[in-house]
């Protein structure tokens, strides 16, 4: 088309362009606020030249796509930031608990109760009748608020460990539920592209996606079709287009704390196959850690205190003769440092009565000599039992058990300062990608006003065009 007809079709292009345009940076206004929105903007192009004598003419501008501003590195790099700052989150929040079960200086500890049982056999040993009945009751009251003690304090472990399992079950129902609703932004996004980019549910995907890292750590890619592919490292597919792969749980009935915990399963083709040693990041991989191996370690050095302590009073204990003439035990004899926490308790013949204490190697009255040997096990290193070496020889670090109990408050303490510090370095480099995505793909103010700008004095030049070919047409027709 040529002419006056010509130039007013190029007019007309151009405020059509220009209201798109205004479109676009309405919408990008509008969403300043929207979290995870990624600012848009039009891709223009000069539209097809005519041939004619003079040569090819220019018909305008055409709008050829709006396209959204994202940087993929920097989203890739988020979600794997989101994985891990998600793990070391939830691994500090529970060794934060695990801490506050141990303390010391909030109240009464182990140690504490541990140094008033060494501090009883002593009173026996140096009272002013050794032995004497007032004495025999102090130490079998130090017994059994030390067993309260440790009881209370295994209680409360496994107690986070259940709380832990149940988080963990409730992390792969909140998994399901995203997957599901990315399989289904995929088949909105395929049909919704047959005729352009559907970028706001793109948005949406993307910002599911980043919820599904900071839960579980996963892999993911477009196919032909703009569907997105996630999957997992070890390569099970949670979304391969508009399908979804919930993942499922079974009991744990090997589980030496609680056959009840679960275990995360992919199903396979008929079978189910066990991942839950392969997912190492996001916040389920944390709570994973947490309750099979930061909580167990806790519960097991319990354990450990409780056997040594019940095996090295028993031994010292059994050599002496208790005030009726009883020989035996102090505590029960635990059958192994698995679970010794737990069943610590007095020797059915302590429990009937304090006379059965053996204060002395004889029943004589006044005979302190085993008690002496008893209070002396508070400074007497040896090493120790830990899990898996009974009936075999002790293989753990030589110490008392109150550097023991010192030190399992003191390594727990530590692990919960380096996941604190972890977590707060990974908050940190997390929020600093996050202001890199926001100034890529962050809707500003400013820049869209300046935009706006631009496009009205387009569309009043357009406007100018054709109200001057307005008049040059009615000039025309005057004429003829």
């Amino acid at each position: 088309m040529s002419g006056l007809f010509g130039v007013l079709d190029v007019a007309n292009r151009g405020l059509t362009v220009t209201q798109q345009g205004i479109r676009v940076t309405g919408h990008n206004i509008a969403n300043v606020n929207t979290p995870g929105y990624s600012r848009q903007r039009q891709v223009l192009a000069a539209s097809a030249p005519i041939a004619n004598a003079s040569g090819h003419q220019g018909t305008g501008v055409e709008q050829l796509t709006i396209e959204r501003i994202t940087d993929r590195f920097v989203e890739t790099q988020l979600l794997k930031q989101n994985a891990s700052a998600a793990s070391s989150e939830a691994q500090a929040q529970a060794l934060a608990l695990v801490e506050e079960v141990l303390n010391e200086q909030d109240g009464r500890g182990i140690g504490a109760a541990l140094s008033d049982l060494y501090e009883a056999f002593s009173d026996l040993a140096s009272g002013a009748t050794p032995g004497a009945p007032a004495e025999r009751e102090a130490v079998r009251a130090s017994a059994r608020s030390l067993m309260q003690v440790v009881h209370g304090t295994d209680e409360r472990l496994r107690d986070l460990q259940s709380s832990t399992n149940r988080e963990i079950e409730d992390q792969v129902r909140e998994i399901n539920a995203i997957t599901e609703r990315i399989a289904k932004l995929n088949a909105g996004i395929t049909q919704l592209e047959i005729q352009a980019p559907a970028n706001d549910l793109r948005d949406q995907r993307d910002g599911l996606l980043r919820e599904l890292a900071s839960r579980i750590d996963v892999d993911s890619f477009e196919d032909a079709k703009g569907s997105l592919v996630v999957f997992l490292p070890s390569g099970a597919s949670l979304v391969n287009g508009v399908t979804s792969h919930p993942l499922t749980t079974s009991l744990d009935v090997t589980n030496p704390f609680d056959s009840s915990f679960a275990r995360i399963v992919y199903p396979e083709s008929g079978s189910n196959l066990d991942i839950t040693d392969d997912i190492g990041a996001g916040s389920l991989g944390g709570l994973l850690r947490v309750r099979d191996t930061l909580i167990p370690s806790a519960i097991r050095s319990l354990d450990t205190l409780a056997y040594n302590l019940a095996e090295g009073v028993n031994a010292v204990h059994a050599a002496g003769t208790g005030l009726d003439g009883t020989v035996g035990d102090f505590f029960a004899a635990p059958a192994a440092v698995e679970d010794a926490a737990r069943g610590l308790a007095l020797e059915a013949a302590i429990l009937a009565s304090s006379d059965a204490i053996a204060a002395g190697l004889t029943s004589a009255p006044g005979d302190n000599r085993n008690a002496i040997a008893l209070a002396d096990l508070r400074d007497g290193a040896a090493p120790l039992f830990i899990p898996g070496d009974p009936p075999g020889p002790a293989t753990g670090p030589t110490r008392t058990l109150l550097e023991h109990a010192a030190a399992v408050v003191a390594d727990v303490g530590q692990q919960a300062r380096t996941f604190a510090q972890a977590s707060s370095q990974q908050a940190r480099v997390l929020q600093d990608l996050e202001s890199r995505r926001d100034a890529i793909s962050g809707v500003s103010i400013d820049e869209e006003m300046a935009g706006l700008i631009q496009l009205e004095a387009a569309f009043q030049a357009n406007a100018r065009v054709l109200s001057t070919v307005d008049r040059l047409l009615d000039d025309l027709l005057s004429i003829l």
